[in-house]
């Protein structure tokens, strides 16, 4: 598939078919995600996959928000491979103590502009959501509002890190519509987004 086609055909699935994703087509994805820019090549991002029946639907239950509860006919028809992308600054702030990078003065978190482990997390996301489209799979990127830490926690994820959100994978369902905000609100035109060279 052509890149264009990819980029044009990436949007969010919130109903999955039940068959499992094949082991070496979620691989070809999570290396994508492995390949996206790292500020100093710091390689600080882990990724936690849950891809078991048994793991998933202990997923649904922890983070089951009691106010606002997942609904169940959405979690029956949820993607069956979930990835947290987990951003390790320490990694970042070490590899910035090194001699080729000191003289930046970036071995102080205080000292970063931005918070390039998140950035960088978050390309490694869209990777993989492009690589998804390129497999044949849908996906899906959601946050966690409840039972982040006692998911972490019952995973085995150490203290000092925590995801920047979720990212459902699997094969879209036969009934599977578009849905959410761009279904119903218009794109900006592009000359309304794009300044050059000024504003």
């Amino acid at each position: 598939m052509e890149f264009k086609d990819v980029v044009r055909r990436r949007r969010m699935v919130r109903r999955f078919d039940q068959r499992p994703v094949p082991i070496d087509v979620m691989d070809r994805i999570l290396d994508t995600g492995r390949r996206a820019p790292s500020a100093g090549f710091s390689q600080g991002l882990e990724l936690l996959v849950l891809d078991t029946p048994d793991t998933i639907a202990e997923f649904w239950s922890i983070t089951r928000d009691p106010l606002f509860p997942w609904d169940d006919d959405d979690v029956a028809a949820g993607p069956t491979v979930l990835v947290l992308p987990l951003p390790d600054k320490s990694r970042y702030i070490e590899r910035y103590s090194q001699p080729d990078k000191i003289a930046f003065g970036m071995d102080d978190e205080t000292h970063w502009p931005v918070r390039f482990w998140d950035i960088d997390a978050a390309m490694s996301s869209m990777l993989m959501l492009l690589a998804a489209v390129d497999e044949g799979l849908g996906g899906w990127y959601f946050g966690i509002v409840h039972g982040e830490r006692e998911l972490l926690d019952r995973s085995g994820v150490p203290a000092h890190l925590r995801p920047i959100g979720i990212i459902g994978f699997g094969y879209r369902a036969d009934d599977e519509e578009p849905q959410g905000s761009w279904t119903k609100r218009r794109r900006r035109p592009f000359e309304e987004q794009i300044h050059r060279n000024g504003w």
